[in-house]
């Protein structure tokens, strides 16, 4: 018995040990000194109570090499995963599970693209954001030398090679390769089109419809600003597998002087984002002579996207606009190596990329090109199952090179409104919101992108016809008729993934979308009242209700026999008085989202399919059509096309409740007063190893029940089932609230934490802070930064 004894003790000494040891060599250096190859003079780092560093160097180049060096120590991980998807090389870490992600980013042409940005960035003369860009990838590359790499490396047995500029230009294309609803979305609107006819299609909201809400333009007289000098087998199943997330959606406001208590700008942002562990954001301040900045950074970027300075403040939302078509081209019958095009002939064009594969030998693959992009009926098996033809992708992003790293240097250290403008136009790709305030009192929206003219005939969610030169783009938009909104009258700016008004020329850009339910609550709660503070703006950005789905709930009550819910009284009661709101101990939301998920599959199954249905619930014309569909009794949708009689839509609602509360019965109990939101609703942030298991245990990061909604505006989606249980997948990456007044008294928060190593204090610090609507501060204030313990001096 003792010799057990002792073995057991051995054998717990030993693991102990090995995790000590583990941890010794993976963990990152917060404190104490180190040395960086490459400054000029020494820099020191304050990491605050929430791991984020605030630098301070002597100059621009030491300050972004010291920020390279600690993004990596905490980031390098994400770093790597972000590089691989952008230059198509995830299976060479990851295995062959991953060769068709890979074959997907090669073919849209991202890592090509990249290749094309370095080409000209290595031609380019010296810059400011070209030296500042090349220290930091420095200091990321000191410590994949010198470093403790992460665990993560030890596991997959790999050693990372150094970073470089073509890995942040692929990192860009990633980034703007977004939330691929062209892709997910246009195939599948061809299909209704092809199939089903246009009385489907009416059916739902595949564009724009006059009862949703607008973001209004208020474009300037440009002398008139205030002036201050400031400092699977689809392609869904096969995105699921990314290791990095998406960028989805995003909510941002600013709020003019007039409408504040403290007669200040105040600035609220959240982006919403695929949740991940790490999550996307990493938040820097930096500080050197000149230049003062807290930002948040994507793995691998050297300046924030998202920001402010003592006097402005940048924030970020998806423009959503349809920046990709397809061009379903006709080959010619004597060359299959030509497309026919007016009266003649294009030549396709073909290259050979060769995939590294962990553990396989490299693959081959080939990739067609026509005059208007690449053939991607094989990597998209959503198009390949729905013609034969080639159909090439035109997408905006691959048209010119990006300037994206100019573009954010320059937005952190404009001087007025007018610059920051300028800087924007920059960004010709994706389409982006970008919100603006300021010490002046100034206030802005502006969508940036570069805007095809489309012909008048052509609907871009339908494929175009590839030989037919009538449905080409006819130039561009000039970026001062793009929307935007400089000061206006109501004394608020705010988007939210929405509809802009007509431009100046009279064009209703078409794009993806959403209905404008949280634009509405923002703009309706932001006017009815004058004195917003930092703390009372808070409510609304933690607010999780949404005006559009009780209506939807009444409308289908409405059509149901009462003897249809019989025992179920009080669930229909509860459901009939419902305002909306998604509180965690709510029960209509558990009933509500039962019955439109059975209510939608008993429509549009039939003819669909169930993968188009699946891919149908997950895309913007979901959310956008619901209350059409849901409200329109007349709908040729209610009609099960496979069956001799037809449907109403009383049958499919009324089967549908029957389904939806025998199944809570069954799932939650037999009394409706239990059927609490939150017994239904998980929230776990997946690291990518956490796909294998026993790793989701180690590396995942679980969070508390959430409110979780859709289109509310602390908007917390999940995908729509039949099993009742609701995977929160996306929702605010950080929530920002700043008042102009008192700019170090900012406060953010983050979804799970600051670091991405496993064996950081800042792993996991802010989950329940997140998932209870809690902030933390955004310091600025230097000596409240340097009363901290945790120093890393940076020493040539």
């Amino acid at each position: 018995m003792k010799k057990v004894l002792y073995v057991l003790l051995a054998l717990v000494i030993l693991i102990g040990a090995g995790y000590q040891f583990i941890r010794f060599k993976s963990k990152p250096k917060y404190e104490g000194e180190t040395t960086l190859t490459g400054l000029s003079s020494e820099a020191e780092v304050y990491f605050d109570d929430f791991g984020v560093p605030h630098i301070y160097a002597a100059n621009a180049a030491d300050a972004y090499r010291a920020m390279g060096y600690v993004h990596a120590q905490d980031r390098l991980f994400q770093m790597e995963m972000m590089r691989r998807v952008g230059t198509g090389t995830l299976a060479e870490m990851l295995g062959e599970d991953l060769l068709d992600v890979d074959k997907f980013f090669r073919t849209l042409g991202i890592p090509k693209h990249a290749a094309w940005s370095t080409e000209v960035w290595d031609k380019a003369g010296p810059s400011e954001w070209k030296s500042a860009t090349e220290a930091y990838i420095d200091g990321v590359n000191d410590f994949i030398e010198n470093g403790n790499l992460p665990i993560e490396y030890t596991l997959l047995g790999h050693k990372p090679r150094p970073f470089t500029i073509n890995d942040i230009h692929a990192i860009t294309g990633y980034m703007s390769f977004t939330f691929a609803m062209a892709m997910r979305t246009d195939p599948l609107v061809t299909k209704m089109a092809r199939q089903l006819g246009p009385k489907y299609l009416d059916a739902l909201s595949v564009h724009t419809l006059p009862e949703h809400h607008q973001i209004p333009n208020n474009y300037p007289l440009r002398d008139s600003l205030n002036r201050i000098q400031i400092d699977g087998n689809t392609l869904v199943s096969m995105l699921d597998r990314l290791p990095v997330p998406l960028l989805e959606g995003s909510n941002a406001w600013v709020i003019s002087g007039k409408r504040t208590k403290s007669g200040q700008v105040l600035f609220c942002n959240d982006t919403h984002i695929g949740f991940a562990q790490p999550s996307v954001w990493y938040e820097a301040h930096i500080e050197y002579p000149g230049f003062s900045y807290y930002g948040n950074h994507l793995a691998g970027m050297p300046f924030g996207l998202v920001g402010h300075t003592r006097n402005h403040s940048i924030g970020l939302t998806m423009f959503e606009n349809d920046d990709q078509d397809f061009f379903e081209e006709k080959l010619d019958p004597n060359n299959p190596a030509q497309t026919v095009y007016a009266d003649g002939f294009k030549p396709l064009t073909v290259r050979k990329e060769t995939i590294p594969v962990k553990g396989k030998d490299p693959v081959e693959f080939e990739i067609r090109e026509s005059i208007h992009g690449p053939i991607v009926n094989e990597v998209i098996p959503e198009i390949g199952r729905l013609t034969t033809n080639p159909v090439a992708s035109w997408w905006v992003y691959v048209l010119e090179p990006t300037r994206a790293l100019e573009a954010t240097w320059k937005m952190a250290r404009a001087q007025s409104i007018q610059e920051l403008e300028d800087a924007v136009r920059l960004i010709h790709a994706p389409g982006l919101n970008v919100m603006y305030g300021d010490k002046a009192g100034n206030i802005a929206w502006w969508a940036t992108a570069k805007l095809p003219i489309r012909p008048p005939h052509v609907n871009s969610k339908i494929f175009m016809d590839g030989s037919n030169p009538a449905d080409e783009p006819l130039g561009w938009i000039p970026f001062e008729e793009n929307p935007m909104s400089i000061n206006p009258e109501s004394g608020f700016v705010a988007s939210a993934n929405n509809q802009p008004d007509t431009l100046s020329n009279g064009t209703f850009f078409p794009g993806y979308y959403y209905p404008g339910d949280r634009w509405n609550r923002i703009a309706k709660t932001v006017t009815a009242r004058n004195d917003w503070t930092q703390e009372s703006i808070k409510s609304l950005q933690l607010e999780a209700l949404n005006e559009n789905h009780p209506i939807n709930a009444k409308a289908m009550i409405q059509q149901v026999d009462p003897s249809v819910y019989a025992g179920f009284e009080t669930a229909i009661k509860t459901l009939e008085n419902w305002d909306g709101s998604h509180g965690l101990e709510s029960t209509a939301p558990t009933l509500y989202y039962k019955w439109l998920y059975h209510t939608l599959y008993g429509m549009m199954v039939d003819e669909l399919g169930e993968e188009d249905f699946k891919n149908f619930v997950r895309t913007f014309l979901y959310i956008r059509s619901v209350p059409k569909l849901i409200r329109s009794q007349d709908s040729p949708w209610w009609d099960n096309t496979q069956t001799d009689v037809s449907e109403s839509s009383k049958q499919i609602i009324e089967e549908a409740l029957k389904k939806s509360l025998a199944e809570l019965n069954t799932q939650l109990g037999s009394d409706p007063n239990t059927w609490e939101w939150q017994k239904v609703v998980v929230l776990e942030h997946p690291h990518p190893l956490g796909a294998k298991k026993p790793l989701d245990k180690i590396f995942n990061v679980k969070a508390p029940a959430v409110t979780a909604n859709e289109e509310s505006v602390n908007k917390l989606p999940f995908v729509l089932n039949a099993e009742g249980i609701y995977k929160v997948n996306s929702g605010p990456a950080m929530r920002i609230v700043m008042d102009f007044a008192d700019v170090e008294a900012a406060e953010s928060v983050l979804p799970t934490g600051q670091s991405g190593n496993l064996f950081s204090p800042w792993y996991q610090d802010q989950a329940v802070m997140f998932a209870t609507g809690q902030y933390r501060p955004m310091l600025m204030n230097e000596s409240a930064i340097k009363s901290s313990k945790r120093k890393l001096v940076l020493r040539p």
